[in-house]
C-alpha cells in the first residue's frame, strides 16, 4: 500500500458539506413556504392543513374519498421538514413569546428601535419647537407599541409574499375644493362683538370664504385649506411597522448562526428607506427673471410652391382657321 493510497485525516472535498448563503428574508421563505408545509397537523407554528374532503362528498353525493387532491406519495415523498427549518421556528416561536413577555412588564423589549429615526422629518425639531417635538415622540411610541405585537405576524406574512412592508412615502395632501371642482380661498376676519369690562374692544375671529381681488390677484392673507390623505400619524405607523419587521429580522439573523445547511446573511433590505433613499425628483423654478421673455423662438419661412412654367404662344394666321381646325 503506497503512501499516496492511505487515506488522510484532514478534511477533504467529499466529506465538506457546502452551505447556502442566503439573507435572513430569503431564509425564512424557504423555512414558511417550502419546509414547513410538509409537516401533518401537530401544533405548530405552520401546518399542512386539516384532512382535504371532496366538496361533492361535503354536500352528501357519494362517500369519502381520501387524498383526492394529491398524488400518490404526496407529502410523504417529499419527506420531513429540515432540521433548520425546525431551527427557525422556533427561533420564531421565542421571539414571540419575548415580545409578550416584555409587553406584559415581564422582560425586556427584544427588539430595539431607537435607532431607525422613525419620527424623522414628521415634526419640528427640539429646537425649534420642543414641546410639540416631545408630543410627537410620544405618538410615535404608542404606535410602535402597538405594533411591536405583530412582529411575527409580519414576518409570516412578508415571507410567504415574498416581499416587505410598504413604508407609504411621505405624507400627502391636497386642497380642498368646492362643488364646482375649484379651490376653495379663505379669508381670516375679525369683527368687534363688545367691549369688556375694562373698556378694551373684544373681536371674533372667523374664517370667511372669498375670492381673488381681480385676475391672479389675491387679497392679503389669502389662505386655501388642506385635506390631508395621508397625515403623519399613517406615515409613522407604517415606519414603525418597517422597523419592527426589519429589527427582528436582524435579531433573528444574529441568533441563526449555527445552522447545518443554511449560513443566515443579514437583511438584505435597507434599515430606513425613508431616509436613505434619493429624494424623488420635482420641478425646479425658471431662473429666468419675470421680466425677461426669453428668447425668440426661431421662425421658418413658409414653403412656397413653385410656378408653373410659361407656354409659349401659339400663333394662327385667319386665313389657315379651317386648316387649324
Amino acid at each position: 500500500m503506497t503512501a499516496s493510497a492511505i487515506p488522510s485525516s484532514s478534511t477533504t472535498h467529499q466529506n465538506t458539506k457546502t452551505r447556502r448563503i442566503l439573507p435572513i428574508e430569503e431564509a425564512l421563505r424557504w423555512c414558511v413556504r417550502d419546509e414547513l408545509p410538509k409537516r401533518c397537523n401537530d401544533g405548530g407554528l405552520i401546518c399542512g392543513g386539516g384532512a382535504p374532503v371532496h366538496p361533492m362528498w361535503a354536500g352528501g353525493l357519494f362517500t369519502k374519498v381520501d387524498n383526492w387532491n394529491r398524488e400518490p406519495g404526496m407529502p410523504l415523498a417529499l419527506g420531513d421538514p429540515s432540521p433548520d427549518a425546525l431551527v427557525i421556528e422556533s427561533e420564531l416561536l421565542l421571539l414571540g413569546q419575548e415580545i409578550k413577555r416584555a409587553d406584559a412588564g415581564l422582560g425586556q423589549q427584544p427588539l430595539d428601535l431607537s435607532s431607525y429615526e422613525i419620527g424623522h422629518g414628521l415634526g419640528p425639531s427640539v429646537r425649534v419647537d420642543p414641546i410639540i417635538a416631545q408630543v410627537r415622540r410620544d405618538v410615535v411610541e404608542r404606535i410602535i407599541t402597538l405594533v411591536r405585537r405583530e412582529a411575527v405576524s409580519w414576518l409570516l406574512t412578508c415571507a410567504v409574499k415574498g416581499g416587505r412592508p410598504d413604508h407609504g412615502g411621505p405624507a400627502e395632501c391636497e386642497s380642498v375644493k368646492g362643488t364646482r371642482g375649484q379651490v376653495t380661498l379663505w379669508l381670516t376676519v375679525s369683527a368687534q362683538a363688545g367691549t369688556g369690562p375694562d373698556g378694551e374692544p373684544w373681536f371674533i375671529t372667523t374664517d370667511q370664504k372669498t375670492t381673488p381681488a381681480s385676475g391672479g390677484i389675491y387679497r392679503k392673507g389669502t389662505f386655501c385649506k388642506l385635506h390631508w390623505v395621508r397625515d403623519i400619524d399613517s406615515v409613522a405607523e407604517d415606519r414603525a411597522r418597517y422597523a419592527v419587521w426589519h429589527a427582528a429580522l436582524a435579531l433573528l439573523a444574529s441568533r441563526l448562526k449555527g445552522l447545518a445547511t443554511l449560513a443566515v446573511g443579514p437583511p438584505a433590505a435597507p434599515a430606513t428607506p425613508w431616509i436613505s433613499e434619493p429624494t424623488p425628483p420635482t420641478v425646479l423654478r425658471s431662473l429666468l427673471p419675470a421680466n425677461d421673455p426669453g428668447l425668440a423662438p426661431l421662425r421658418m419661412a413658409p414653403l412656397r410652391h413653385l410656378p408653373r412654367p410659361v407656354s409659349p404662344v401659339r400663333r394662327i394666321d385667319p386665313a389657315t382657321y379651317p386648316n387649324a381646325a
